[in-house]
């Protein structure tokens, strides 16, 4: 029983794996990505925060553009494909791929210039723990852009088959986060609209520059 049992974690393994692999154009470049790489608008100098970073598209556009960008990831397997990625890279010196979450950001306190997510914030785990980390990381003047697909609408393309995520994960109320990051003393708008063509959840935070 216990070798059927490892044998099945092996296959569930190999499945997610290959699942992601016949996943990989939309995540290596995507539409959505370049949208909030746009609205996070990281320039030449300035350090940028890519949280659950994935295989990299807006890190890559990030570090060309001349960003020093920490592309944060806790899953091992996304990381590798974004080492593997990194080698290929004319700005790969400025490409550093850290294993972290949301809730446990690995940078500094007040030293990053622009942090952007996309399709991350309904994996956060602890949402309260994750804005303390956005607020403890955000240099003055700094900026935030947080978006997530919105499955539920029904204008989303893959409404038919996503959109009872929400039930399996962290609901993401832009209304409510708003609210959280104006309360650690950021300025920020949370709204529902569309990006790439689809329907979105959005939310831009600034800290005050002085």
């Amino acid at each position: 029983m216990g070798h059927d049992h490892h044998r099945h974690e092996h296959d569930k393994g190999l499945r997610t794996k290959l699942h992601w692999l016949l996943q990989i154009r939309n995540f290596w470049q995507s539409d959505v990505n370049r949208e909030v790489f746009a609205m996070a608008a990281p320039a030449a100098g300035e350090h940028a925060v890519d949280v659950g970073a994935g295989m990299g598209p807006a890190t890559v556009l990030a570090a060309r553009r001349g960003a020093r960008v920490t592309a944060v990831e806790p899953s091992r397997f996304m990381r590798t494909i974004l080492s593997v990625r990194r080698p290929f890279q004319r700005a790969r010196s400025r490409i550093t791929v850290a294993d972290g979450v949301a809730e446990s950001l690995p940078v500094p306190d007040g030293s990053v210039d622009v942090l952007w997510t996309v399709n991350a914030v309904h994996h956060w785990v602890d949402l309260e723990a994750a804005f303390d980390e956005l607020a403890r990381v955000l240099a003055p003047g700094g900026r935030i852009v947080l978006m997530d697909e919105d499955f539920t609408h029904p204008d989303h393309p893959k409404h038919a088959t996503h959109h009872d995520h929400e039930q399996e994960t962290t609901i993401v109320d832009v209304v409510a986060i708003e609210a959280a990051l104006r309360a650690r003393g950021l300025e920020a708008a949370g709204e529902k609209t569309e990006a790439a063509g689809v329907p979105v959840k959005l939310i831009r935070a600034t800290r005050p520059a002085g």
